[in-house]
């Protein structure tokens, strides 16, 4: 019986101990690597659609050219370009997509003028934003959207205020009404101002 202890305790136990400290002894004298792919998506907003009334001084209100009108190749920023006809105001609708696979915040819109003396930013008092609630489909349908008139807006139900998030493959809808007068041939700007997610 001593004999099977001992046989036991000089041969068995050593092996144990070197089969657990080969493991342990590697972990410590090798330097670990690891491969890691990591994707970062930054979250991105952009016009899918607009819409354009000019209300002119004259008291009529009409849609705009098509060729008066110029999307930024990032889709942020929405060009109207006014001739020498004067307006009292303009409403601009956008259709803000969010394509991108992360929700996206609209934090507000940066509205300026240019023409041949420079590039003017206006202040808050000239224009007004009419936000509506996100949707995921069927903006075509909705009221504030489809089949309107310039005389039908602003309509009603929309948002009190910025910012408003829209979620991934959801669109919101923004009217925007600008105090235009005595602006002529030049661009009325208006650039989409989000957060990006990339601070």
């Amino acid at each position: 019986m001593y004999e099977l202890v001992y046989t036991y305790v000089k041969y068995f136990l050593p092996i144990l101990f070197l089969m657990t400290l080969i493991p342990a002894a590697a972990l410590w004298s090798e330097s670990l690597r690891v491969n890691v792919v990591v994707t970062v998506r930054v979250a991105n907003l952009d016009i899918g659609s607009w819409r354009v009334f000019l209300n002119y001084t004259c008291d009529v209100c009409r849609g705009i050219r098509d060729d008066y009108v110029n999307l930024s190749e990032d889709y942020d920023t929405i060009y109207v370009y006014l001739d020498n006809r004067e307006t009292n105001n303009v409403w601009v609708g956008l259709v803000i997509e969010n394509n991108y696979g992360i929700p996206a915040t609209l934090e507000g819109l940066k509205v300026s003028f240019r023409n041949a003396s420079g590039t003017y930013e206006l202040s808050g008092d000239d224009y007004s934003i009419y936000p509506y609630e996100p949707v995921k489909d069927g903006v075509g349908n909705k009221p504030y959207w489809g089949h309107l008139s310039c005389g039908d807006l602003p309509i009603s139900d929309y948002l009190t205020e910025l910012p408003i998030t829209i979620e991934s493959g959801w669109k919101a809808v923004v009217w925007v009404n600008v105090s235009t007068y005595g602006m002529t041939n030049g661009d009325l700007i208006i650039e989409l101002t989000y957060d990006s997610g990339s601070s």
